[in-house]
This record gives C-alpha cells, sequence and structure tokens, in this order.
C-alpha cells in the first residue's frame, strides 16, 4: 500500500465536468440536436402528449397531467423555425422548477458517450447462468470498455 507523506499538500482536484460544462445558460440551440434532446426528455421521464408527426412534439414533464410546463420539440432540423422552438425550449427548460430540467440540460452541455449494459444470456435451471457464459460477458464488457478507451 502506498501513503502520502503527512507534509506534502494534496493535489489539485479537477473540477466534476458537469460543474464545468454548466454556467446556468441554457445550451446554444445551433449546438442542440433534437433528436439527442427528445431522448434525453423520454430518459428523464417526460412523456410526448402529442405534436404533428415529423414535424414536433409536445413534451410534459413527469407528475401531474396539468404541469405549466410544455415544450415544443422539433422532431428535426428540416423546418425554418426549429432553431426558434429549440431556444424556446431550452430556455423554459432553464427556468423550469422540474428537478429532472437541470439534468438535461447539464447532459446537453457535457459531451459524453455513452454505453448501456444488461445481462442476455440463456438462463440454466434455477435462473443461474452458466460460469463460462458469465466469463464470456465480462470478457466482452471489458474489450468494449478498453476500445472506446
Amino acid at each position: 500500500m502506498t501513503h502520502r507523506p503527512t507534509g506534502e499538500p494534496p493535489h489539485p482536484v479537477r473540477p466534476h465536468p458537469a460543474e464545468a460544462a454548466w454556467h446556468g445558460r441554457p445550451p446554444a440551440p445551433a449546438d442542440t440536436d433534437p433528436a439527442v434532446l427528445a431522448a434525453l426528455l423520454h430518459r428523464h421521464g417526460w412523456r410526448r402528449r402529442g405534436g404533428a408527426p415529423g414535424r414536433y412534439g409536445r413534451w410534459t414533464p413527469p407528475g401531474p397531467a396539468d404541469a405549466a410546463t410544455s415544450l415544443l420539440i422539433p422532431d428535426s432540423r428540416a423546418f425554418p423555425d426549429s432553431d426558434d422552438l429549440l431556444a424556446e425550449a431550452l430556455t423554459a427548460l432553464a427556468r423550469a422548477a422540474t428537478p429532472t430540467a437541470r439534468e438535461i440540460l447539464v447532459s446537453l452541455a457535457v459531451p459524453s458517450d455513452e454505453i448501456r449494459w444488461w445481462r442476455d444470456a440463456p438462463a440454466a435451471p434455477g435462473g443461474a447462468t452458466a460460469w463460462t457464459t458469465e466469463e464470456d460477458l465480462r470478457a466482452a464488457a471489458r474489450r468494449t470498455l478498453l476500445a472506446a478507451a
């Protein structure tokens, strides 16, 4: 085990990326992909409650259906008013009292890659998975993470 000498000052710690990227302002509409914003809204429990299919969607936060916040998100940048709609939606998110609004804005502001895992292996009797199958899954995950690094 390695110990730091007691007289040595601690090394400076870099700030968390979410705090460095978040300045209290929403991201620029030109830097925001409407599909990514819609995916983040869906992931954080917002519901699409209408809108013209292929043009835009109206999203409401989780909770009561009569919530005051409602976002109009374009499905793509194909229409001339898409930047205006995105600007209004991002401003509304920045002002929203919904706890997930800040998380969505930080996710838009911080560049990141994302990997999601789930176990998809044939189950043996009793719901267990064979030892070799588990090892194969772990090895595949390790190779994926190394390739992404």
